[in-house]
């Protein structure tokens, strides 16, 4: 952590103005999101990328049908991700 710092002042409504250094070397925009940490007498801000929706136009789409395996993989995944850990436990090989 940086040993420089600025001092800011919160208003009557609890809020404050990041300095526009700050704003600028960490890429903060109107509109974006901060994630607030409270540690003792320390407040943490950090820039929040909030996760983005997956669209139709994402490549992970792409690979829906691609895969090989039994027709009731949907419905009996967890079934089946069972029967795989236990084999691979009882021969050994298991990753985990």
């Amino acid at each position: 952590m940086s040993e420089q710092f600025e001092v800011v002042k919160i208003t009557s409504k609890g809020q404050m103005t990041l300095p526009a250094s700050v704003r600028k070397l960490l890429g903060i925009k109107e509109g974006d999101h901060l994630a607030v940490y409270v540690n003792g007498e320390e407040l943490l801000l950090r820039k929040f990328l909030p996760f983005k929706k997956a669209g139709l136009q994402d490549a992970i789409f792409k690979f829906i049908g691609k895969g090989e395996g039994p027709p009731d993989l949907a419905e009996n995944h967890d079934k089946y991700l069972a029967e795989i850990i236990a084999q691979e436990t009882e021969s050994g090989n298991a990753l985990w």
